[in-house]
């Protein structure tokens, strides 16, 4: 999509990159920029640093960074184009865009088509569900769940009938395309080809919102015992299952607010506790939490509760997520409620204060584990083996060292077992082959180092910094002898844009459209430990140095070459002729 540079300007000047990632990381000001937890890659320590000034972010962890449309780029999984819309409407921006590419069009297409028929569909479920005909089915069920009228505006619960074509009718009526009506999940295709029939029939619906409160997908609940109970939305264009959580957009300044988050399983367990008071609450909808899932909750709270069934497969399930939790080093508790007990039944019951006070007794992670292992194992000696083969797997996953000792202390003392022996124990399954579950800690892959020169790097941090000392670059042609392509191919970039000085490292994003270059020039424009006083002089100094360095080890070399030409020494000569070319081809330096 062509997008007029000088409106990419506009977005880029008008909006605050702070205010737009503060939506979904937890930022704190530190000196002059603000700090917080990476939300792409896992990390206890903030590294993740967006600067107001220059209106970028760079995280010194996986060396992410950009300006505010990489970051929507990024944390969203959408298209430049895209990004620029969420922009300009979030600034009441109109954009006129140009002609664009025939796949990324129909692409885009796509997505709005299918966003504009879910809100439709949302309206004809709603519809249903107000629809007199209905009122002794699907009302009455939401009334003996205690599911109260605003509620149910709120969040926007509706009913599909029993029948298989209220939706094909709904897409016949506005004509929407075949594409569209597969690719939405909505709608199957006949067996025969000649038709198609509904998803969903009979069920209480729930709308599925993303976090820009757009309708990703749907969610349905039967009314009797049929099964299967619950059925979602299949992954869609728009519907991504590892990164949507139900509720969020509602939930996520409570969860702000309160410092942590409630994470239960179903539409039911949510709504009662949003609407007894408990608004710091997400639900998984019964899917295997992700990291990306943990990964965009700690952008609301550092904190999470984890409130499953008490049943068999309630505990499962907090099982099977607290490696996800523990890899991305989020303090994690679990509340295992009543048995038979619910986080719906539960408040019903009881109330939102008895659950607060149950919260009181949340257990950490390894407390939780131990507990589970002990009641199914025993504490018989063969029972305490057991325990210990099957801890030692959680336990190797803990990153923080001291932290591991203490739960390999505590362990110890439970099964009355010598802490060398669990410590041992615990070592063997560090160091012991991978065997799937260190994978689960998701280390970032280790980019190709960058052959480069930290005065290479700092002279294109002062280029960005002081825009003015640009015009020294040039009059010393000193790119000419930088040893890094990567490095001098980025400089000649920067040289290349005209910019006004006190926004310039903005108006260089707005022009650099590859990632990987834009992630460059983010952490050196991060580097502003230089100062006005002097920077002329310091410029000057470091040019010279680079130049000096440069002509230095070229002689060094050219002199070897002579020597080894001289003294007959073919081998030596051939090898240093190699490594000469080699310089020269790879860094396209001039032979001097």
């Amino acid at each position: 999509m062509h997008i007029p540079e000088e409106k990419i300007s506009e977005i880029l000047h008008t909006s605050d990159i702070v205010d737009v990632i503060s939506e979904t990381v937890i930022l704190k000001k530190s000196g002059r920029n603000h700090f917080g937890l990476c939300p792409f890659h896992s990390e206890k320590t903030p590294s993740f640093s967006v600067s107001s000034n220059k209106q970028i972010f760079h995280c010194f962890g996986c060396s992410a960074g950009g300006n505010v449309f990489s970051f929507l780029m990024k944390y969203h999984g959408v298209t430049f184009p895209e990004a620029v819309k969420m922009l300009a409407q979030r600034y009441n921006i109109t954009v006129d865009t140009g002609t664009i590419d025939p796949r990324k069009k129909k692409e885009i297409t796509l997505k709005e088509n299918l966003l504009r028929l879910n809100k439709k569909v949302m309206d004809l479920y709603s519809h249903c569900l107000m629809e007199e005909k209905t009122l002794g089915q699907a009302k009455e069920y939401l009334k003996k769940r205690g599911t109260s009228d605003d509620i149910i505006e709120q969040f926007k619960l509706g009913f599909v009938p029993e029948k298989w074509d209220t939706v094909v009718q709904l897409l016949k009526k506005h004509k929407v395309s075949q594409e569209t009506a597969i690719k939405s999940g909505l709608v199957l295709e006949r067996k025969q080809q000649n038709g198609y029939y509904d998803r969903f029939r009979n069920r209480i619906m729930f709308p599925i919102f993303d976090i820009n409160m757009q309708v990703a997908g749907f969610g349905g609940r039967v009314m009797d015992s049929s099964m299967p109970k619950y059925m979602n939305s299949p992954e869609t264009p728009v519907y991504y299952k590892s990164r949507i959580l139900y509720g969020l957009h509602e939930a996520k300044q409570y969860c702000r607010q309160e410092g942590f988050v409630y994470i239960v399983e179903g539409y039911f367990d949510f709504l009662t506790l949003f609407q007894h008071g408990i608004k710091n609450t997400v639900a998984s909808l019964g899917t295997a939490l992700t990291p990306d899932h943990v990964r965009i909750l700690k952008g609301y709270a550092p904190k999470m509760i984890l409130v499953f069934d008490s049943d068999q497969a309630g505990i499962n399930a907090a099982k099977r997520s607290i490696s996800v939790f523990m890899a991305e080093g989020v303090e994690i508790k679990v509340l295992v409620l009543p048995q038979g007990k619910d986080p719906d039944s539960f408040m019903v019951e009881y109330g939102s204060e008895a659950f607060r006070d149950e919260t009181q007794k949340a257990k950490s992670v390894m407390q939780f584990l131990l507990q589970v292992a002990i009641e199914q194992h025993g504490l018989t000696v063969e029972g305490r083996v057991r325990i210990l083969d099957e801890m030692k797997t959680h336990l190797r996953l803990i990153q923080d060292s001291a932290l591991r000792s203490l739960y390999i202390k505590e362990l110890a003392e439970t099964l009355n077992i010598d802490e060398k022996a669990v410590l041992e124990k615990v070592r063997e399954a560090v160091t012991a082959p991978n065997d799937g579950v260190s994978s689960l800690l998701h280390k970032q892959p280790v980019k190709e180092e960058l052959v480069s020169n930290p005065r290479e790097e700092q002279i294109i941090s002062m280029m960005l910094q002081f825009p003015r000392l640009k015009k020294e670059v040039e009059k010393w042609k000193v790119l000419e002898y930088f040893y890094s392509p990567e490095l001098k191919r980025i400089a000649q970039k920067i040289m290349s844009i005209d910019a006004k000085e006190d926004a310039f490292v903005t108006d260089v994003m707005a022009k650099v459209k590859n990632k990987e270059d834009q992630e460059l020039i983010a952490s050196f424009a991060m580097n502003d430990d230089f100062g006005e006083r002097d920077i002329h002089e310091k410029a000057i100094s470091l040019i010279q140095r680079i130049i000096k360095v440069k002509k230095k080890n070229d002689n060094v070399l050219t002199t070897k070459i002579i020597s080894a030409e001289k003294g007959c020494d073919s081998d030596l000569f051939d090898l240093l002729k190699q490594k000469q070319q080699e310089i020269e081809r790879l860094h396209d330096l001039k032979k001097l």
